[in-house]
């Protein structure tokens, strides 16, 4: 019959094995952040629903021409 030491056994294996991913990820992150293109500017006034639709539709303006809703029409722009 398992006891309550071995999940504390795993939860803390788990722990120890996330805290040595999250910390090697951000030490790859400052090694590589001089490297990467910035990020860039975000108007303040733009909530970001409208924010995420744009980069959406930036992305792939062909797909956003032929999109339509549930009932066939286009949808806006």
């Amino acid at each position: 019959m398992p006891t309550d030491r071995s999940a504390r056994r795993v939860l803390s294996a788990a722990m120890g094995i996330t805290a040595l991913f999250d910390l090697a990820g951000m030490t790859i992150y400052e090694r590589m952040r001089p490297v990467l293109p910035p990020s860039p500017p975000h108007p303040q006034d733009v909530d970001p629903f409208t924010a995420a639709m744009t980069a959406i539709l930036s992305a792939r303006p062909k797909s956003a021409d032929q999109a339509r809703d549930e009932g066939g029409d286009k949808l806006p722009r």
